[in-house]
């Protein structure tokens, strides 16, 4: 084709005034139909991909299921006293003006005949007409019932109970005498007359708890070897000894009654147990040597050793500690106590 067809045919293609009117609408309503379709498409604003993996689950994400497993019914809830306040125990009762006391007097003995006694008797006794538990104290080889007394324990109990830091108690201090001196142990000796004639002379005269829970016994020097011989072969008949100063003497006894001994070789079951000496006591060696041995057999003790001698010196700086500890097992909470008949 030369260039006037070419020509020819450029000027037939050529849009006439009418076509180019044309055009421009059809033109204008293609770009409107196209910005409409464009408007109406929803699209997301483009995040990273670690903020959508963040916010957005996935299709195969699931829930924890429904029947996740329940506390047992057994479960034990809080208790309340663990996070309310607690009131400190009031030992002697609102409106109490009767001071304790100590009494003295004797009781009968196939053994000894008549041996003495005193006994502390704490502020109101007997007014709300329970059983108290018993402390029983013996002395050492050359004192009497009054030891106990003289060292001061009665006014130290009595102080005590006033605060409300010691629960109201009786306590028995027991004499010495020949048994006390001139006898090793079991039957026909001062145990014995501890045992059979002085308890339950004292539960059948006073408002004395008669069972084992209510009992404690302790002593000084020889009465601390008494109170262990007592206790580590009688373990049942109390819930807790003290030996203070305790002299475990071999020329005492043999190993059958020596508590050195005794204290490994029973079973002392739930039998709470205290010892305590001074560091310059003349009776060391023994009572050491028996905390060692249950230290090492692992029977559960109180071992105190303190400044001090074999005097009345330490036994009076300590009669405060003696009380507190025995105490400490024994409710301040009159209820827990039997009604007492006598």
């Amino acid at each position: 084709m030369g260039s006037r067809e070419w020509g020819e045919a450029l000027y037939t293609l050529l849009p006439t005034p009418h076509f180019q009117l044309m055009c421009h609408w059809t033109t204008t309503a293609v770009f409107l139909l196209i910005l409409l379709a464009t408007a109406c498409t929803p699209t997301q604003p483009a995040l990273p991909t670690a903020a959508v993996a963040a916010i957005l689950p996935t299709a195969t994400a699931t829930l924890p299921p429904a029947t996740a497993e329940p506390l047992p019914a057994t479960s034990t809830p809080i208790s309340t006293a663990t996070i309310s306040p607690t009131v400190a125990p009031t030992a002697t009762p609102p409106g109490c003006t009767t001071p304790g006391r100590v009494e003295m007097g004797s009781y009968p003995s196939t053994l000894a005949g008549e041996s003495s006694y005193r006994i502390y008797l704490p502020p109101c006794y007997g007014e709300n007409g329970r059983f108290y538990p018993t402390l029983y104290l013996l002395p050492g080889n050359i004192h009497s019932d009054a030891i106990w007394d003289t060292l001061g324990m009665d006014e130290a109990a009595e102080a005590a109970i006033r605060r409300g830091d010691l629960t109201p108690l009786l306590i028995v201090m027991a004499d010495g005498g020949h048994l006390l001196n001139y006898t090793s142990g079991g039957p026909g000796s001062y145990e014995s007359l501890i045992l059979d004639d002085l308890i339950p002379f004292v539960e059948a005269t006073y408002c004395a708890w008669g069972e084992p829970a209510g009992r404690a016994i302790g002593g000084l020097s020889r009465g601390g070897y008494w109170a262990l011989e007592i206790a580590f072969r009688h373990p049942t008949h109390f819930a807790s000894v003290g030996g203070h100063s305790a002299a475990l003497l071999d020329t005492y006894a043999g190993p059958d009654l020596n508590p050195e001994y005794t204290g490994l070789s029973q079973n002392l079951g739930d039998l709470r147990i205290y010892f305590d000496i001074g560091e310059d006591d003349w009776s060391i060696t023994p009572i050491r040597q028996l905390h060692e041995a249950m230290d090492a057999a692992h029977i559960p003790h109180t071992w105190v050793l303190n400044p001090g001698g074999h005097d009345d010196a330490y036994w009076s700086a300590h009669v405060a500690d003696y009380l507190r500890w025995y105490a400490a097992l024994w409710s301040f909470d009159e209820k827990a106590y039997p009604f007492c008949d006598q």
